[in-house]
């Protein structure tokens, strides 16, 4: 009980030295970042500068394509017809219908009649020990015949020389993973500010600068489009080794890594694009399953990350509310996120401006991480499709 007031105490005698530690820290914070994310910007090659020799076209590998479905009719024929109008020498697609319940299996049914590259798994059950998408990726890497595979989800739009240009520079960098970011689709305020605050906030977290070096312990992996060598992956076991993983994009990458193989990472925002989430409902339920999944399900990690979510993206704000004398320091932190978003904006097609709005961001985000992690402690489990995952389970599985 005697706590309380000896804290009060504290805040009274040092609230003005804290003010301006905690604000310089934020201030810190997002120039900090954002200058690692700029000044490395020359690691991460833009997919449409890629040139193709004629001679190396002659010679690329075969390439297979795996694309996991449950229930993805209403955005899958997008993705699937850029699929089929790549220009690739030797490619073979494998889309797996993974248990759906809408016109998935007779979509993907109908375009592999116009075209021999597509084959369609059906999957109608899901063994114990697997999430659906891992197990339905593991499935089609089984029956997979090219020296590359790509694992892309089913809502990712190409153009048709994507992968030409993507598989020509990972034999060039003799490089075993490609990681190729796409522009986010954005129509709307809270869609290109989230996708400008979280695409800033996880570049930040997993260090993307570092991923590409070997000594650096830095890892990282993406739905839309992680490429890998298929003598690589069946040596770590693949997608067994990620059964139960919820991260399994990510992650992915961190098993190359750990296993000694090469990753490369680009951009690819000219030739690749992906509607992540559809207004402001979207925004909220589009991290609802991978939030905890993301601290490993450890309460401690979370609480943590959102300790430190709130004290550089929202206390600057408050500090310019507050009759305080670190105004300048907080109008600093402002102009950082300003820089942040900046530096996103060709992924996310959201401005400098957005940058004033990452206070809100933050607060968007901190509840969805919340509630995520209430879900998933609440019903002791995580629900994907339809499927309960129980969460002892999940934690067992973690990479």
């Amino acid at each position: 009980m005697l706590f309380w007031p000896h804290l009060l105490l504290l805040c009274l005698r040092y609230g003005r030295p804290l003010y301006y530690v905690i604000t310089g820290g934020a201030m810190l914070f997002w120039f900090v970042g954002t200058g690692l994310l700029v000044f490395n910007r020359h690691r991460f090659q833009r997919l449409s500068n890629i040139k193709v020799q004629a001679d190396e076209r002659e010679t690329l590998p075969r390439l297979s394509i795996l694309v996991p479905a449950c229930n993805e009719a209403t955005t899958l024929e997008r993705a699937m017809v850029s699929l089929l109008a790549l220009d690739f020498p030797s490619l073979e697609i494998i889309a797996v219908n993974d248990r759906s319940t809408d016109g998935t299996g007779a979509l993907l049914d109908r375009l592999a009649e116009g075209d021999a590259r597509l084959k369609v798994l059906h999957i109608s059950s899901l063994p114990h020990g697997w999430l659906g998408k891992n197990h339905a990726l593991h499935v089609a890497s089984q029956q997979a015949t090219g020296e590359w595979l790509l694992f892309t989800d089913a809502d990712v739009v190409y153009s048709p020389d994507a992968l030409l240009r993507a598989v020509t520079h990972a034999q060039r960098m003799e490089a075993d993973h490609l990681v190729v970011s796409p522009r986010i689709e954005t129509c709307n305020f809270w869609e290109r500010l989230f996708a400008s605050y979280f695409g800033l906030m996880l570049s930040l977290r997993c260090r993307v600068w570092d991923v590409a070096d070997p000594r650096r312990s830095a890892y990282f992996g993406f739905g839309a489009f992680n490429m890998v060598r298929a003598s690589a992956y069946r040596e770590f076991g693949g997608h067994g080794a990620l059964a139960m993983e919820v991260a399994d994009d990510t992650k992915l990458g961190k098993v190359v890594k750990q296993n000694g193989f090469r990753t490369e990472l680009m951009d690819g925002s000219d030739l690749l694009s992906v509607r992540w989430a559809v207004g402001f409902d979207g925004v909220m339920n589009c991290l609802t399953k991978n939030a905890y999944a993301g601290f490993d399900f450890k309460t401690s990690r979370m609480l943590a990350a959102i300790l430190g979510m709130l004290v550089t993206g929202f206390f600057p704000l408050i500090i310019l509310l507050l009759p305080s004398p670190a105004h300048w320091l907080a109008l600093g932190a402002l102009l950082g996120m300003a820089c942040g978003a900046w530096a996103m904006r060709r992924i996310s097609q959201a401005s400098a401006f957005y940058g004033l709005a990452y206070p809100l961001a933050t607060l968007l985000l901190t509840f969805i991480i919340l509630r995520s992690s209430w879900l998933a402690c609440h019903q002791k489990g995580i629900y994907w499709r339809g499927t309960l995952y129980p969460l002892d389970e999940l934690r067992k599985g973690v990479v």
